[in-house]
């Protein structure tokens, strides 16, 4: 199978100005920016508890369109060009405004994960495109009940942010609700018991924010080539701070990771989750090159 990505001069990716020239509307490491725009976002405190009762009894949550003072459709702009140069979408967290989207949602976070939580060094961006056949990721749950406690609260959390309307033709998340899923938090959890019709689709407008526990089976729809839109995503996991570290370290979410750290980070999850992209040789090319010379300028 041919690779999607790659086939271009990886050098480039390795440089500062490649990155500033190609969206020279956004931010790279700048941390004026950064500190001029981490407002939370204003959610009162019975919105938080809805929040935080959903989440714990059918394991997921899902809002609204935010107000996040950020230019959204810019963001969509850069993972289509993305694509477009065959550069993988997570390549989108080289900038600033797609840390600050999750370190924007801390009031939410804290509310279902306790202070001092942190963010797990997993996250990923989505270009799925209904004229290209794509389809999101097959049906899983992530670290199971092994990150849920016995009563159904979260020790970790996805968080799951549109950029573009999501629907049902271009590929909008499923999920098993955690109260219509018989096999939740057991010791069964990696069967499959639940009825078709429980099944919930979770269409949303660019903006909204979707979250859920990593023992909810999820997966996004295969799209429906009807002169749909791409379907354009970012996904970042967080857990509660007084819990080991689920994955090899915690990051700070309110602290902007260097030019240096974030290619790290992004090479990273070309590792991580190459199995979701079986056959595409180029993200573990991309990934190696990156971690064996890490160096940036």
């Amino acid at each position: 199978m041919d690779s999607l990505y790659g086939g271009y001069d990886l050098a480039r990716l390795r440089t500062l100005s490649h990155w500033q020239s190609l969206a020279p509307d956004l931010h790279v490491a700048d941390a004026a920016f950064w500190h001029s725009n981490t407002t939370p976002l204003a959610l009162d405190a019975a919105a938080l508890d809805d929040l935080n009762d959903l989440i714990v009894h059918e394991g997921y949550v899902q809002t609204g369109p935010m107000d996040w003072q950020l230019p959204l459709l810019d963001m969509a702009s850069l993972i289509h060009a993305l694509r477009q140069a065959r550069i993988p979408p997570v390549f989108a967290y080289v900038y600033d405004e797609f840390w600050l989207l999750f370190a924007k949602l801390q009031p939410a976070l804290a509310r279902i994960l306790g202070d001092g939580y942190g963010a797990m060094p997993n996250f990923w961006a989505w270009h799925i495109d209904p004229a290209a056949g794509d389809s999101g990721w097959q049906p899983h749950r992530d670290l199971g009940r092994k990150a849920l406690y016995a009563d159904g609260r979260p020790k970790a959390i996805n968080i799951w942010l549109p950029l573009t309307d999501a629907t049902p033709l271009n590929g909008c998340m499923y999920v098993v609700p955690a109260d219509r899923d018989p096999v939740y938090n057991t010791a069964d959890e990696m069967q499959m018991r639940y009825q078709l019709g429980d099944i919930r689709a979770l269409p949303a407008a660019a903006g909204s924010v979707l979250a859920w526990t990593q023992a909810v089976l999820h997966w996004g729809a295969r799209t429906a080539p009807r002169h749909a839109l791409p379907r354009i995503s970012l996904a970042m996991e967080f857990q509660r701070g007084d819990e080991p570290a689920f994955a090899e370290f915690c990051l700070d979410p309110q602290h902007l990771p260097s030019f240096a750290e974030r290619m790290q980070l992004i090479a990273r999850q070309l590792q991580r989750y190459q199995h979701f992209h079986r056959g595409d040789a180029g993200l573990a090319q991309i990934a190696a090159h990156l971690l064996d010379e890490p160096v940036y300028g």
